[in-house]
């Protein structure tokens, strides 16, 4: 047993041990522990200023590159896009912000968006695999280029909305507005109609989200699973924007996971779409005008500094004024530029730099009245 004597020495034992310390304290190490210890405040004061003093820094460059692109921006975006007719079609996730700021800029580069189409989550729902299969047979009756036989009910759904959304006439098809009521009137509606199309689009430009959210170790692999499922639905959506018309798709590319990434990894919808990563920043939105150009043009690139891009920035493309009844030339196999005709059988290359053709016509004129 423990006797009441081992009791008084442990409290003897404590007292000396408190004792001693506060001797040495307030003597022979009062002074080395109190410099060691202001030294250590001061030591951080100084970097946690130097840290202000950077995030000031950098936030003021941001806030000057960010106002230099955006007084740049009308230089580089005029009549890029003059007259062409552009749907929006956006992916469940997406900012509504992003948007906006990206119709704002194609109308600035002389776009007339003549639509937004928001594609739901039932495009890729697992859940109702089954009924998409089938649903997607039946609107094989209403599409002019139906997809290889072996293709899965979203690349049968992209072929659908691309032929729903654009085309060369003045008005939508008979086939083009059934294919819009079907996928917006099914059990579970594929699409929405933000802004109801009213005309044929020229071109089509896919929006995705921002950055999708790191995996980390407690997530469900299922969940994992069905969202790269989802992705891949997507992908197939901007593959089939892309073979039908000049199409750009948007989004993130900081990961796997991100709209953008996927595409770029896709051989086939690589070799198909335009892309833009960056989404949410004034980079994206200036570059997505310039790059539609491009892919009008018949070329084919990824441009942003995310993974897989190619080229920071696309070049400014002079498209030539469409004529009446002009088709924008679409994306060739080689991705070099396509040709449009003119109603009076003269082909203009798309891409080149154009001249101007009033001046030009008006000098003819005063000649042959000579």
């Amino acid at each position: 047993m423990i006797d009441f004597r081992y009791h008084i020495v442990s409290l003897i034992a404590v007292f000396l041990a408190l004792s001693v310390g506060i001797v040495l304290g307030a003597g022979p190490l009062r002074d080395s522990i109190g410099d060691t210890l202001t030294g250590q405040v001061q030591d951080l004061r100084e970097d946690r200023d130097q840290l202000r003093v950077s995030l000031e820094t950098a936030e003021r460059d941001v806030t000057e590159r960010t106002t230099y692109l955006e007084e740049s921006a009308p230089v580089l975006l005029e009549n890029t896009l003059t007259d062409r007719r552009v749907t929006v079609v956006t992916l469940p996730g997406t900012v509504t912000e992003d948007v906006e700021e990206l119709r704002d800029r194609l109308a600035r580069a002389g776009a007339e968006v003549v639509g937004e189409v928001a594609v739901t989550e039932a495009w890729t729902d697992a859940d109702t695999l089954s009924f998409r299969q089938t649903f997607a047979g039946q609107l094989l009756g209403y599409m002019d280029d139906a997809p290889a036989e072996d293709a899965g009910a979203e690349a049968i759904f992209g072929a659908a909305l691309a032929q729903a959304l654009t085309g060369t006439g003045e008005e939508l098809s008979e086939d083009a507005a059934t294919l819009v009521d079907l996928l917006t009137s099914a059990e579970a509606p594929l699409i929405t109609l933000t802004e109801e199309p009213a005309v044929p689009a020229h071109a089509t430009v896919l929006v995705g989200p921002r950055p999708a959210e790191l995996p980390t170790e407690e997530e469900d692999p299922e969940e994992v699973e069905a969202a790269a499922e989802t992705l891949a639905g997507h992908v197939r959506l901007a593959e089939a924007l892309a073979q039908a018309a000049p199409s750009v798709t948007v989004g993130a590319a900081v990961s796997d996971r991100d709209l953008v990434t996927a595409v770029r990894d896709d051989e086939a919808a690589a070799g198909a779409a335009t892309t833009v990563d960056s989404v949410g920043e004034v980079t994206a939105a200036i570059s997505a005008p310039l790059a539609l150009a491009v892919s009008i043009s018949g070329a084919v690139d990824a441009y942003g500094f995310g993974l897989g891009a190619e080229v920071p920035v696309p070049p400014r493309v002079e498209l030539p004024l469409l004529a009446p009844d002009v088709t924008p030339a679409e994306p060739s196999q080689d991705g070099t530029a396509g040709v449009e005709e003119t109603t009076a059988g003269q082909e203009t290359t798309a891409g080149e730099e154009t001249s101007a053709p009033a001046e030009d016509a008006t000098a003819d004129g005063e000649d042959g009245a000579a």
